[in-house]
Order: structure tokens, then sequence, then C-alpha cells
């Protein structure tokens, strides 16, 4: 019996997915350089052709590999941010799902690709593939501000900070963290991060 149109749809998005997951780990362990379109085909058990049927080159495959990471980062901030509660609940509940994001598998790929590019060449490595992280770093930016803004509204964060002022000592915390201690800040348990991150922002401590 010949595929639906339905089953075909869905080979070509698991095999997509599994090119992707192939790829992510082999740029994470050696490096965009590292590897080739034939080796990520072995690794992921595929034809050379199969692979260059969902992707025109592996700088392709690399941007997707990025893309899907940011993506996952700004699910993250944007399921926090319509989430019922104050702005401490919303960004505990960001800083948690990101926490796990880039400590799952995957995830941990994910980072390891974004420290090595931040330390070869900073972000203008990324806009190499199309990736804007000025962009990104602006819809970041309105994210985690709108949580500060309502916690200082709120009354669960002090409001002596300027919002914006914020949410840049939140990421140069978790990016200084994770580029300077790229294999220890993975063992700091996430209530001490959670705890250190309070204390920097104002918020109040020893509530969830």
């Amino acid at each position: 019996m010949p595929r639906t149109k339905i089953q075909t749809e869905q080979i070509r998005a698991e095999s997509r997915a599994k090119i992707i997951a192939t790829a992510r780990r082999l740029f994470a362990e050696r490096g965009f350089d590292g590897c080739n379109v034939s080796e990520i085909a072995q690794q992921a058990g595929m034809s050379q052709g199969n692979i260059y049927w969902h992707f025109p080159s592996k700088e392709a495959i690399f941007q997707a590999v990025l893309t899907e990471g940011f993506q996952a980062i700004g699910g993250t901030m944007a399921e926090a941010a319509t989430h019922a509660g104050s702005g401490l609940e919303k960004f505990n509940r960001f800083l948690e799902a990101f926490l796990a994001l880039t400590r799952e598998p995957g995830g941990d790929e994910f980072v390891m690709i974004m420290l090595t590019f931040l330390g070869q060449g900073g972000t203008g490595k990324f806009a190499e593939f199309g990736i804007s992280t000025e962009q990104l770093g602006s819809d970041y930016h309105q994210a985690l501000n709108a949580i500060f803004a309502q916690g200082q509204a709120d009354g669960s964060f002090c409001p002596d900070l300027v919002a914006n002022l914020m949410t840049t000592f939140f990421f140069s915390f978790i990016n200084g963290l994770m580029l300077m201690y790229p294999r220890e800040w993975r063992d700091i348990p996430d209530e001490v991060i959670r705890e250190a991150l309070l204390r920097l922002l104002g918020g109040k401590q020893g509530e969830k």
C-alpha cells in the first residue's frame, strides 16, 4: 500500500530531525570544520543523497542547528512570559526551563557549539550563517524586560534597577558563567544559580 501524504511528510520530518540531531552532536564534538556531510550521513545512517535532499550544504545544516537551538531558548521565554503568576514566578519558570534545556541531550550540545563560536569570532561569527544575534538579543531582551517590569510592579523584584539593566546583568552572568567555566558550570545546582541571580537582580529570595 502506498504511503499517504501525511505519512510521507512525517517520514521527511523525522529524517530532517535525525540529520539535525546527528550534525549537532558532531559539530559539538569536532567543531564546524571538523566534520563533513559524508560523516554526518554515515552517523545518521543515511546516504549523502538523502542529506542533500533536505539540505543543499553543510552550511545549511549548521544554520538549521543554530536556528533550532535559538528558537528553543526563545520558546522558554515566551512560555514563561505568557504564564500566569507574578514576575518572580515567571522568572523562576523561565530559569528552570532554560537551565534544563541547556543541560539535556541536544541542548548541551547547542551550548557547546554556541560557546565555541563566541570564543572563535564573537557574535559576528553567527552572521556568516544567517543568524542575526542582534535581532535575537533584542527579542530576548524584550521578553525578559517585560518579566522584570512586571516583577517590579507587583513587588517581587526591587524597583531600584531599570528592567533593561536587569536583563543585561542576567545575560552577562549566564553567558560569563558558561563561557568562562564551560564544564564546571554544569555541576552547579540550579538553586544555587537561582539564588545568586536573585541577589544580583533584587528578587525576593526564598519565594518560588
